[in-house]
């Protein structure tokens, strides 16, 4: 049992967001669905899209695109990757998703030398697959931990 759990841990969830790869443990994500234009919601944060309803559920919606300072744009394959957090399900909209690969943790710099605008917190290291370099990060925790509700001052 332990070795089907040690083959988990190391699998990833590849995905876009603008021009930029990044990837996210596969346990993390509950499921990945096709995109479906949100319902806004008002004074919300700049990256917070609005709310979908996902088989009776109510999910809030987060544009990965705004969350790390880029602009927004429709993408041609554009997914939703839902998390649980303690307060329900939220989505992440990405460009595209790519593929699941298995990552060892030697292929992984877990404190690489960056500046990004991903919060050091959630940024779980780099891994160097194929010749490319995919920014690792925890979008569960960048998704629940994060203020959506602005609050009246």
């Amino acid at each position: 049992m332990s070795t089907e759990t040690n083959v988990n841990d190391d699998r990833y969830l590849i995905y876009r967001i603008g021009d930029e790869t990044y990837g996210t443990p596969l346990l993390d994500v509950r499921e990945v669905v096709e995109y479906q234009k949100p319902k806004f919601m008002p004074n919300m944060e700049s990256y917070f899209s609005g709310v979908i309803n996902i088989r009776g559920s109510i999910v809030g919606v987060v544009d990965m695109r705004l969350r790390f300072g880029q602009t927004s744009a429709v993408a041609k394959m554009p997914a939703l990757l839902i998390c649980e957090s303690d307060r329900g399900s939220i989505a992440a909209v990405v460009d595209q998703v790519e593929a699941v690969v298995s990552i060892p943790d030697t292929e992984i710099e877990k404190k690489p030398p960056v500046v990004a605008k991903v919060e050091q917190e959630y940024l779980l290291g780099v891994a160097k697959i194929q010749g490319r370099l995919i920014t690792l990060i925890d979008l569960k925790s960048s998704l629940t931990e994060m203020k959506v509700i602005q609050k009246a001052a």
